[in-house]
């Protein structure tokens, strides 16, 4: 008798060998044209072209077994990770550097390499945090049966984002663009019978779809009005004034501006990320440290010194992230299941990046805020991972805060707990860790703008009230006390992640150096790039109007904990009753989809499936369209 594992198995074999040819393929193909490549370049390329061969080889690989498979999907990780290392050195140090590569020349689309310190420290935040995601799997996951999908599509994710951060071409960046929302639904989804999880798979699919036709609309304005894929001729054009005719860049500016909203979830396309909890917990580290998220924010950042001269664009992001951070903290202070508040939070971090991008002078901050967030972030949901692990695995997806009271106090779990409080400490802007230098940065230069700006930073500075106030409360809830459950201790594994995502949380800043120099080298003066050495950027935020900034939000957020009973009190009914239908969005969405599909049903109706009425229908639009045609 064949079990269901061997029938899987055998069923993958063709699987396997289309893999082996399209691995072969990949390899004997970079190896043909990269003879003469220099070191840089080839570890570029083969930090986007080692997931993808991982991908193709994995159904193989794991004919020969779990632990096979497993480890060769860390190995996998753990080589693009270094790969995508190796890049950085030249990428921070020296002038960005610039390949193509021809592909359909008679239309100029070709795949282009830029490497810069923003692009190069994104794709290694992808290949550093995805190995660490996965080595952590080999533990969080080794209940689960489908491993083979989910290390898949787990490799396919982060090769997405690692070549969507190296990529100079707008053609290119789009199929990785899709390929990051193909992979968000198929994890977010993994559970296909269970019905939630199939539902936040399809959301998040749906949602952002509005994101993608966005980006697919506004690339095709910009080739219509420049002649060119290569983000960086664009970004010459448009300093030189030369794209016209004006209206294309100003539909674009707005269209790109759209796809940013629907992949980093920004108000009023942020509906889908909450429900993506529904993924594996390792998964949801990746979506909201490493890739997918995180592809919007940088959407913008590439693109600023594109549309930054069209004064409306930079408010249009300030305002729209602004009001993200702000509604997204107040949705985390009543979230009772962890992931969810975590989620929310995402939200709100991603609000403040999307807001800097909007403050003149605010490109560091916000591209430096996204490196700090991608840390503690990633640290905090596999601290998460952790304690869902200790209460029972994968399939308990869901924590109530409530209800596991101190169930990863110190004495229980010491590492997770510790740790945790760290990857806190950054979310809050606590001084010393990461979070403090970029959130300040981006505080600093909202208070030294105009009036638009100052409003902006005094609601961002609320919001960071807001942040103390859930951030103490998931910690008081889930770490602290004394627990009705008995836990261990994660295994190894995965604690060995935590720790490293700690230590990076901890001493990340130290790299403004080298992030700051190479960022101001790579965008052109109007960006307003100020870079910063280690006693630079020490002078500039340790002020004292920084500390008693610093000290007033950790103070009264600190003070709106301990009283949170008393200000629920003292709230409107309403703010409940809104807080619990997500501010009515959700519903509008619903509302939406219902519409939808009463119109498609009535449109089916003229469906027969009658093969003479749909020639008839076929014939008679050709008609319709020569006639438009020729008038």
């Amino acid at each position: 008798m064949v079990t269901t594992e061997q029938g899987t198995e055998r069923r993958s074999t063709p699987a396997s060998v289309l893999g082996i040819v399209v691995a072969v393929a990949v390899l004997g193909g970079m190896a043909f044209q990269l003879s003469d490549a220099d070191p840089t370049e080839l570890y570029a390329l083969l930090a986007i072209a080692t997931p993808f061969v991982g991908v193709a080889l994995l159904p193989v690989v794991a004919m020969g077994g779990d632990a096979l498979r497993k480890w060769f999907a860390v190995g996998i990780g753990a080589l693009t990770g270094v790969l995508t290392l190796a890049v950085l050195p030249e990428a921070l140090t020296g002038d960005p550097l610039h390949y193509t590569y021809a592909w359909a020349q008679p239309v100029d689309v070709t795949f282009g390499l830029y490497l810069d310190g923003l692009g190069a420290t994104l794709a290694a935040i992808a290949g550093v945090v995805g190995a660490l995601v996965l080595l952590f799997s080999t533990r969080f996951m080794e209940r689960e049966s489908g491993l083979t999908r989910y290390y898949v599509l787990t490799l396919l994710f982060v090769g997405a984002m690692v070549g969507f951060g190296l990529t100079d071409s707008l053609i290119a960046v789009y199929v990785f663009w899709e390929v990051l929302g193909l992979c968000s639904f198929g994890l977010i989804a993994f559970w296909m019978t269970d019905p939630a999880s199939f539902r936040g798979g399809m959301k998040a699919f749906v949602v952002t779809r509005f994101g993608d036709i966005g980006l697919l609309a506004g690339i095709g304005l910009l080739y219509a009005a420049t002649g060119t894929f290569s983000i960086q001729n664009i970004v010459e054009q448009a300093g030189a004034g030369l794209i016209e005719p004006q209206w294309m860049l100003t539909w674009a500016g707005a269209l790109f501006i759209l796809a940013a909203m629907g992949k980093s979830a920004q108000f009023p396309l942020q509906v889908w990320l909450p429900d993506a909890m529904e993924a594996p917990t390792t998964i949801t580290a990746l979506i909201h440290a490493a890739c997918m998220v995180n592809a919007g924010i940088y959407l913008i950042a590439r693109t600023l010194p594109i549309f930054d001269g069209m004064g409306w664009w930079l408010d249009a992001i300030l305002v729209i992230g602004t009001a993200s951070a702000f509604l997204a903290a107040l949705m985390a202070t009543y979230a009772t299941d962890l992931k969810r508040a975590l989620a929310y939070c995402t939200i709100s971090q991603l609000g403040y990046m999307m807001a800097g991008l909007g403050i003149v002078g605010g490109l560091l901050p916000a591209t430096f805020h996204l490196l700090s967030h991608s840390l503690f972030k990633a640290l905090l949901f596999l601290g998460a991972g952790s304690v869902i692990y200790a209460l029972g695995g994968t399939v308990h997806k869901h924590v109530d805060m409530r209800e596991n009271a101190g169930v990863a106090n110190f004495d229980q779990m010491p590492i997770t707990n510790l740790t945790f409080l760290v990857g806190l400490l950054g979310l809050i802007g606590f001084p010393g860790f990461n979070g403090f230098w970029s959130k300040e940065l981006i505080l600093g230069a909202g208070r030294a703008g105009d009036t638009l700006e100052v409003v902006a930073f005094a609601v961002l500075a609320v919001t960071a009230v807001l942040t103390v106030v859930y951030s103490i409360r998931i910690y008081h809830f889930v770490f602290r006390g004394e627990p009705e459950k008995e836990v261990d201790e994660s295994p190894s594994a995965m604690t060995v992640p935590l720790i490293v995502l700690a230590a990076l949380t901890a001493t990340s800043w130290l790299a403004i150096d080298q992030f700051s120099h190479a960022l101001e080298a790579s965008y052109p003066a109007g960006a307003e790039v100020h870079a910063y050495d280690l006693g630079g950027l020490v002078e500039h935020v340790a002020t004292a109007e920084t500390i008693a900034l610093t000290v007033g939000i950790l103070a009264v957020g600190y003070l709106a904990f301990r009283y949170r009973a008393s200000i629920y009190d003292a709230a409107p009914d309403a703010v409940p009753a809104i807080l619990e239908r997500r501010y009515g969005i959700n519903g509008f969405y619903l509302r939406i989809a219902d519409l939808y599909r009463d119109l498609c049903g009535v449109v089916r109706r003229t469906q027969t499936g009658d093969v003479n009425y749909n020639t008839v229908g076929v014939v008679l639009a050709f008609l319709v369209g020569i006639a438009v045609l020729l008038v």
